[in-house]
């Protein structure tokens, strides 16, 4: 495609559907991303069905095939990173991206579907916010990586031109717990790893648990993987939601003991101090003025550029 259509291409998608007068004369038809395309896949793993959206670049691949980004929340986060990744071909990009969520239609589904995936152990008390939430509503997070990596990866290889030696992934909030507990468990599978505004408070910081098995790896040389921490610069900052939703002085405390901010740093610190072997990069990024999901846009761009690196 060419810059000019391209162009052409988002400002026609900037056209709402319901225009007004100016409009009535015209065809509307739902919008389709280029280039991308969507299937229902039920893991023989664990058992639970997902949508799974894939977006190929403009242009040709690599010789050793395209760089492959894996986004959790595919229902959301999946335009988002399709789309930058669109606008990043006219600087040379080409990275392919590949969308994880959940068969439904309904915004607020995919946010319950989500806990049992992302999470690596239920919950040790009662949530704050899901009062009523189950234990086997959580926990998933092993069997939802081996399904990653064992039944989904083989289906996109399969049928696409990829490099098995260049694939990230990228998680938000839970999704970047999950992207944590795989980086610790399992630092060899992918490149390069980018946890978003990353949930290391879940089961006080349970997470953290893995940690010294992977730095021992690290600075023995035997893994040395790509990882990219970032966090929105009001995450730790009282919003007018929360506040509404818990009270004041819940709220305030709520937001001590998540330490969203602190938590990315001080981890982002020691695991940059590790040193480790040829290829083992850490990164941090603070989003100034950005809030926990208003993060999520600029987390998905940088982590587009991460995973296209060499």
């Amino acid at each position: 495609m060419s810059v000019k259509s391209l162009i052409a291409t988002l400002l026609i998608a900037t056209i709402p559907v319901h225009a007004g007068p100016a409009f009535a004369q015209q065809t509307v038809k739902p919008y389709t991303m280029s280039r991308s395309v969507q299937f229902d896949m039920t893991s023989k793993i664990n058992g639970r069905s997902y949508r799974i959206f894939v977006h190929t670049p403009a242009t040709p691949p690599p010789p050793g095939g395209y760089p492959v980004l894996y986004v959790t929340d595919g229902n959301g986060t999946f335009p988002v990173a399709a789309g930058q990744a669109d606008i990043n071909t006219l600087e040379g990009s080409a990275v392919m991206v590949v969308g994880i969520g959940y068969p439904t239609d309904d915004l607020a589904a995919p946010m319950q579907l989500r806990n049992k995936d992302l999470t690596p152990t239920p919950p040790s008390g009662v949530l704050i916010d899901r009062p009523n939430a189950k234990a086997a509503d959580y926990g998933g997070g092993e069997a939802f990586y081996r399904f990653l990596t064992e039944e989904l990866r083989p289906a996109i290889a399969a049928t696409n031109p990829v490099n098995p030696k260049n694939q990230a992934l990228y998680g938000h909030s839970l999704g970047g717990l999950f992207t944590l507990h795989v980086l610790f468990n399992h630092p060899e599978a992918f490149r390069s790893y980018i946890a978003s505004s990353p949930s290391i408070w879940w089961n006080d910081r349970e997470v953290l648990k893995d940690e010294a098995a992977f730095s021992l790896a690290v600075t023995t040389g035997k893994a040395a993987p790509r990882v990219l921490i970032e966090v929105g610069g009001l995450e730790e900052s009282l919003s007018k939601a929360i506040v509404a939703d818990l009270g004041e002085a819940k709220a305030r405390t709520v937001m001590s003991n998540a330490r969203m901010i602190g938590n990315v740093r001080d981890l982002a610190d020691r695991l940059s101090k590790l040193g480790g072997g040829k290829g083992y990069v850490v990164r941090s990024q603070v989003f100034e003025n950005e809030a926990h999901l208003s993060a999520v846009a600029a987390s998905i761009s940088r982590a587009l550029a991460f995973a296209d690196q060499d």
